[in-house]
């Protein structure tokens, strides 16, 4: 009986690369465990920091643009439902979906770079810091100005329900 030394070989070789791929099989199977565990911490702490800041938990798995949609849709929501009926409900509902809407804009829209300067003043206290606002999205930007100038009558009039309350309070003061 004769041994074939390239089949024997060939035989080897298939085995050791059978138990390879095993191998890397599962290295690559606990890497995406860890993967996937370590992508899940990262998602909830991003959760519970847009909780925390009192945005909406539904803009977590969206992208700046889509999140910035979404919360401009829905203070024109409120801005609607506010022109509708002027209950104090529909005010302070409006008033918070604009103030989410603007913080969000302005947390991922700007970057602020503080530069300490060097030298006194004439009066002998350090010179004020030099601050840069750099718009990093004009798009959001164009957005959010769009936004405004269309809610403008809105604005005027919560400006007057705000002067109103301010009115009220001061009779009730005196």
């Amino acid at each position: 009986m004769q041994i074939d030394s390239t089949g024997l070989f060939f035989s080897a070789a298939n085995s050791a690369a059978m138990a390879g791929a095993q191998v890397s099989k599962e290295q690559k199977s606990s890497k995406i465990k860890k993967k996937s565990f370590a992508s899940a911490l990262e998602k909830s702490a991003y959760e519970s920091e847009l909780i925390q800041e009192g945005f909406p938990i539904e803009i977590a798995e969206m992208e700046t643009e889509e999140a910035a949609v979404y919360l401009r849709d829905e203070a024109e929501k409120a801005a609607d439902a506010l022109r509708q009926s002027q209950m104090p409900d529909k005010f302070a509902d409006f008033r918070k979906k604009v103030s989410v809407f603007m913080r969000y804009i302005e947390k991922n829209n700007f970057e602020v770079k503080v530069k300490q300067r060097k030298g006194f003043n004439s009066k002998g206290q350090p010179l004020p810091p030099r601050v840069q606002i750099k718009i990093i999205n004009k798009d959001l930007d164009e957005m959010a100005a769009y936004f405004l100038s269309s809610q403008k009558d809105t604005l005027k009039m919560l400006a007057k329900l705000n002067e109103i309350s301010g009115l009220l309070v001061d009779l009730l003061a005196s």
